[in-house]
């Protein structure tokens, strides 16, 4: 007795030491409030194997340690006091601006000690060498914003009853708006909606997913949305809150791109897309953040957070290209290393709305990273809406405003809804609503494997329109429109079978030196370079799917510039189009594009950029060099699909206007997925804290004494029958989830510009009656027969399909 006492004693101890370990390395992880407007902050980059203190750094430049950057390894953050650095600067000059980076006493600090270590060394104190030694870069923060990508203010909405109540009674679904929700079940045009109801009907409803939705903030407290909220996975990096309250008057366009995700099924306004998935609020459009900010945004709480949904990105004016570099580039990367416990963040991006500013989507370059899924919209008529973006990053393409209709959701406060949600902002989180859907039946799927998956279930639709091209592996695509409509029945039932992908590879071209004026004229400046069977072999190369091409360009006005890229079998990518309001003079310095175009094309033979400049002669620019990487999937790891070409062959089948799940597929096993989510809930850090290790210690500790009290009782373990695996493939309720809990989580941040756009807005509350709409919205569609133009509507009636895959959408 007195021996079980001790144990009952040290177990107490043991779970009582890890609970205060584990709530204090809790605590740590939450993000530290920031005052700009008191500090400056620095961002400094460590060596990765340095055994230098951060405290060590902040004596040394004679600043305050702040922590690590998010989840970002040997990143950490430090601030200095404006005050404090202004009465040490005026000291020493009277004019001395120290908002000016080369004023900057910290910078210039550290400059002047790595000129030291670089001329002087035995100037220096052997500590201070070494420290100087592991500091890669010291980066100051500077606020910006971003912008919510919603169009200009637009006329009343013309949204029409489509007398979809017994429909939605047929699924369970009451709530009043519905009727109104013609994205989620047309009954005017038919098929021309996003054909999820046979997903429902299967009993797939976003359940053990997690979206966040990183935007202005999240009514949590909604009716449509509280039962879905998803708390631990949120923060609020503008007002540094851990929960993502809207508070400024506009500070609705988040819960609008929540409802559409994740809306319940109840009597307050309409449905998600996955009405049981979950939702966190990751607010940082109401105001303005650094890059620190924005690169723990986008890594925030990235074992339970699966998909960011993100409706904003720089500005759409036609004459902006802002690319995410530094720290938010490396969250990014980070992100789709290890989030979801090594299988990859999903980034899901609206794909623009500076159409109507001759803009191009291939210029932002959140939707021009191959690490993001670029949406762009199309409206409930099949058209292309007057402020959607072309380029050739754009992977899919979904239903948004237009054509005198928009999106109903959720909005903030009591009972509210609105009619008149739209934009491109609208169309990234239906997409996002669909891949919650694919990702509760298999979230062993990797961010690569979402997007050949989504690339190979869209449906390509207005097929009369010359934007379309067949490219070499037989898929069509449109820099309008991807590789065509997101249909949720079509990808979800693809995604049961769908095989992953290996491992990830790339192949880098050496850089082409041109240093030549670009002509005035059509065919511009050609250049070439040839991939040889050999090259692919040495990067172990098989399946290709990115392309970039990096250019470095000096123009006097860079809307001027043309760029091409051409394959060996003739497909081309309009990577850098020509955009009417950009008057930089800087022309474009290190530039990435990116196409996906070029997906399961046989990459041997000669690749060509061409450069031109046909528009004003009084501007003028020099091609100085460009470069082309391929990525893709490591060689032998996967067969070569059906669709790719051979070294010589271009593929010439007519069939189909849609491209089936890969050829290379197998059984989707169940256990597989189950297997695959216990090993994310098992995901440890590359590097182990403390409290890990100690835990640990206790552990064998325990081991030890009980293994040397049983030697000396002469016990021995008694033996165990070995019971057989349970087969959950035989369980017909079986449903693999991805909801983890962890507890030190990984933090992200923000991104930079949110603009102040006056959205035309309208509350619809819980009592909204047909007569309202009737009397006050409602304006009939016209109803549009089937014509050259390829856009269809029906007559009517409802549509209780299974969930088919509409082939043939033209």
């Amino acid at each position: 007795m007195k021996l079980l006492s001790i144990k009952t004693f040290l177990r107490s101890v043991l779970f009582i030491t890890i609970f205060i370990l584990l709530f204090g390395q809790f605590e740590a992880s939450e993000p530290r409030k920031r005052d700009y407007q008191k500090n400056y902050y620095y961002a400094i980059e460590l060596n990765e194997n340095s055994h230098i203190s951060p405290r060590d750094i902040a004596n040394l430049l004679e600043i305050k340690y702040d922590g690590q950057i998010g989840a970002l390894d040997n990143h950490h953050l430090f601030s200095s006091s404006k005050e404090l650095t202004h009465l040490v600067t005026r000291s020493t000059e009277s004019n001395f601006d120290i908002s000016d980076e080369n004023n900057d006493r910290v910078l210039l600090k550290f400059r002047s000690l790595k000129e030291k270590r670089q001329q002087n060394p035995s100037s220096l104190e052997k500590r201070s060498k070494e420290i100087i030694d592991v500091i890669l870069s010291v980066e100051k923060q500077k606020l910006r914003k971003r912008h919510k990508r919603v169009p200009p203010p637009i006329p009343k909405p013309k949204n029409n009853n489509n007398n979809q109540d017994d429909i939605g009674a047929a699924y369970g679904i009451h709530d009043p708006g519905f009727k109104y929700q013609w994205h989620l079940i047309n009954t005017l045009q038919v098929d021309h909606h996003i054909n999820v109801t046979g997903v429902w009907k299967e009993g797939i409803t976003g359940k053990g997913v997690v979206a966040a939705i990183v935007d202005d903030g999240l009514d949590f407290d909604s009716e449509d949305l509280k039962d879905n909220f998803y708390a631990a996975g949120s923060y609020d990096f503008n007002d540094h809150n851990p929960l993502p309250k809207p508070r400024l008057s506009d500070d609705n366009h988040g819960t609008r791109c929540a409802g559409e995700i994740a809306a319940v099924k109840n009597d307050v306004c309409g449905v998600g897309v996955a009405p049981d998935a979950k939702v966190a609020g990751i607010r940082i459009l109401s105001g303005e953040i650094s890059d620190v900010d924005e690169a723990e945004a986008l890594n925030y709480g990235f074992q339970e957070n699966h998909i960011y949904s993100c409706s904003w990105g720089p500005p759409d004016d036609g004459q902006s290209a802002e690319a995410p570099k530094g720290l938010i580039y490396k969250a990014m990367v980070k992100g789709i290393k290890e989030g979801r416990g090594g299988k990859g963040s999903l980034f899901v991006f609206a794909s623009g709305n500076g159409g109507a500013n001759d803009d191009n989507c291939n210029y932002d370059g959140y939707t021009n990273s191959m690490y993001t899924i670029t949406v762009g919209a199309v409206d409930r008529l099949f058209a292309h809406p007057y402020y959607a973006e072309k380029c050739s990053a754009l992977l899919v393409t979904t239903y948004s405003s237009g054509s005198g209709s928009y999106i109903y959701t959720t909005d903030v406060g009591p009972g509210n809804c609105t009619g008149l949600h739209g934009g491109t902002s609208a169309a990234a989180p239906i997409a996002t609503g669909v891949y919650s859907l694919v990702l509760q039946i298999r979230p062993d799927l990797t961010w690569r494997d979402m997007q050949y998956l989504q690339l190979t279930s869209a449906v390509p639709f207005n097929l009369k329109e010359p934007e379309w091209d067949r490219n070499a592996a037989g898929r069509l695509f449109s820099h309008k429109y991807g590789y065509g409509l997101l249909d949720a029945y079509r990808i979800v039932q693809n995604a049961k079978t769908f095989k992953n992908l290996g491992p990830q590879v790339s192949l880098e071209m050496p850089i082409v030196k041109v240093n030549k004026q670009i002509p005035m004229n059509n065919k511009g400046i050609i250049r070439s370079v040839t991939v040889k069977q050999n090259d692919l072999d040495n990067a172990k190369f098989g399946r290709l799917e990115h392309v970039t091409v990096t250019v470095n360009i000096q123009h006097t006005r860079r809307g001027d510039i043309q760029v091409d890229l051409i394959s060996p079998n003739g497909i081309i990518s309009h990577i850098g189009t020509p955009r009417m309001y950009d008057e930089h003079r800087g022309g474009l310095s290190n530039w990435t594009f990116m196409s996906v175009k070029h997906w399961d094309e046989n990459p041997i033979g000669k690749w060509t950029v061409q450069v031109r400049d046909t528009q004003n002669p009084e501007y003028w620019g020099t091609l100085i060099d460009w470069k082309i990487k391929f990525w893709g999937e490591q060689k032998n790891l996967t067969e070569t699909p059906a669709t790719t070409t051979d070294d010589n062959t271009k593929t010439t089948s007519s069939d189909a206007t849609i491209t089936d799940s890969p050829k290379t597929t197998t059984a989707y096993d169940a256990g597989k997925a189950d297997s695959s989510d216990k090993e994310d809930m098992k995901h440890k850090p590359s590097k182990p804290n403390a409290w890990v290790i100690a835990i640990i210690a206790m552990v064998f500790a325990f081991i030890f004494a009980g293994l040397a009290y049983f030697a000396k009782k002469r016990y021995f373990a008694p033996s165990y029958v070995v019971l057989p695996p349970q087969d959950d493939t035989n369980d017909d309720d079986y449903i693999p989830l991805t909801k983890q809990f962890m507890d030190s989580r990984e933090l992200s941040d923000a991104f930079g510009d949110s603009s102040d756009e006056e959205e035309e807005t309208k509350q619809f509350k819980n009592s909204y009656t047909d007569k309202y709409m009737n009397d006050d919205e409602k304006v009939e569609i016209n109803e549009k027969s089937i014509g050259d133009d390829g856009n269809a509507s029906g007559s009517g009636g409802e549509d209780l399909r299974q969930g088919e895959s509409n082939n043939d959408r033209s």
